[in-house]
């Protein structure tokens, strides 16, 4: 019987299955979108589908949970806005391992700000995860930093305070409701910004519609909704570390769908990150102790 924290981390697990799946589903719908509006209607989609599913929560929504809910918005849409804006300028290889270096930020905000320690087996998991991320996402050979690398690691840092402040956030207010706010508050950010900086041209295809459905319902109104409720169960640098599994689902679906090869760096690289998952989940200390407990049974028999 899994007890809370395992099934958030089950939870978690399925939701960066949907994320995989998002990055060739959300290829096909940037056919005919631009990808700020994309980011508008997935969002406000997704808030409308919540806020009728959790309609009694939708009504007792209070003026208390606009601040929290605000920053939250605030750091999710920079995440995406800045990773967009970071792909013009940077290779997609480089941009996909420096965006899932959260599973670093995380940890060294935790220890600067909140003075905690990190147990060993983060620490080796948060290492393996790394080398994973090279192996699976950094297929070129430009060792170079320019502004688009930095955008996506300042990207990287921003998501890693917002792991961080839902972690705390979900301890004070109802996690639906913060979702449900959240999104509405993403998608106008996405409107404003689409309205400035984009045109849009092309009639959105039946592919494009779909696939935006998807994204909106899967990858948005389910998965932001689970991971603000897992939150409640486990840490933001676990939650981190989960989902590095992102890419690997990723790369895996993108094979299924768009024939992109993975290759045996890739699979190393995916290797490495299932190590650093599951020596997480592993309890050293406890199989430690088991084993001291039998050596000492052993002695007190002889």
């Amino acid at each position: 019987m899994m007890n809370k924290s395992q099934r958030a981390d089950v939870a978690l697990l399925l939701v960066t299955i949907f994320w995989g799946a998002g990055f060739p589903i959300t290829k096909f719908a940037l056919q005919t979108i631009p990808p700020l509006y994309h980011i508008g209607l997935r969002f406000l989609i997704a808030a409308v589908l919540l806020s009728i599913i959790f309609f009694r929560k939708f009504k007792k929504i209070d003026r208390s949970i606009l601040k929290p809910a605000l920053i939250m918005a605030a750091l999710l849409f920079s995440t995406y806005a800045l990773q967009t804006i970071g792909l013009l300028y940077t290779t997609a290889s480089k941009s996909a391992f420096y965006s899932g270096l959260a599973v670093l930020f995380v940890p060294i905000i935790t220890l600067v700000a909140y003075r905690t320690t990190i147990n060993l087996n983060t620490r080796v998991s948060i290492i393996l995860a790394v080398i994973g991320l090279f192996l699976l996402s950094y297929s070129g050979t430009d060792l170079s930093f320019n502004m688009g690398d930095f955008m996506t690691l300042l990207c990287s840092a921003t998501y890693a305070m917002l792991l961080l402040l839902t972690t705390e956030y979900v301890k004070h207010h109802d996690a639906t409701q913060l979702s449900i706010v959240q999104m509405y508050i993403v998608a106008i950010f996405g409107f404003a910004a689409a309205l400035v900086f984009e045109r849009w041209n092309t009639p959105m295809s039946p592919l494009s519609f779909h696939s935006l459905i998807f994204s909106a319902v899967l990858c948005t109104a389910f998965a932001f909704w689970m991971q603000v409720t897992a939150q409640k169960f486990t840490s933001a640098s676990h939650v981190a570390l989960i989902f590095t599994m992102e890419p690997v689902f990723g790369a895996s679906i993108s094979w299924l769908l768009l024939n992109e090869r993975l290759g045996l760096k890739g699979f190393i690289g995916g290797g490495f990150i299932i190590s650093a998952m599951l020596i997480s989940e592993f309890d050293f200390l406890a199989l430690k102790n088991k084993i001291m407990t039998k050596l000492k049974e052993n002695e007190k028999s002889l």
